[in-house]
């Protein structure tokens, strides 16, 4: 077995990490986004309006930062489809949109928890 077979069985299952990755972080943050705004009356009364504010807009920059990832991810493995038809000679450009959409999805991570973490660490602040 050559090792452009190994890579190319190696391939769906990096992808299908990938994509389970970024599936998450825009359902996490999309799902974090959708409870705060159900729960808007309630939320409310016990954290000041700034701090869900600035939760909701930190979940939509974690959607942002996933789909942006799902662009990054593409494009690399694009770059992994012209190195195998010889178009590229190294994985480079495939390996800079890895990191791409690694960062981002990162970066998403850390929108959730903070987001989480604005309306946890303010929870019962108005009136306080």
């Amino acid at each position: 077995m050559t090792d452009h077979f190994r890579e190319s069985d190696y391939r769906p299952i990096s992808q299908q990490y990938a994509q389970g990755a970024i599936t998450s972080v825009i359902l996490v943050n999309g799902g974090a986004s959708v409870a705060v705004l159900s729960q808007l009356n309630e939320l409310s009364g016990l954290i000041e309006p700034r701090y869900i504010t600035w939760a909701l807009i930190l979940f939509a920059l974690g959607i942002t930062f996933g789909m942006f990832a799902w662009v990054a991810g593409f494009s690399s493995a694009r770059q992994v489809d012209r190195y195998l038809r010889r178009q590229e000679r190294t994985y480079g450009k495939a390996d800079a949109w890895m990191w791409v959409a690694l960062i981002l999805l990162v970066l998403a991570i850390i929108t959730f928890l903070n987001g989480c973490l604005f309306l946890a660490l303010n929870y019962q602040s108005v009136g306080a």
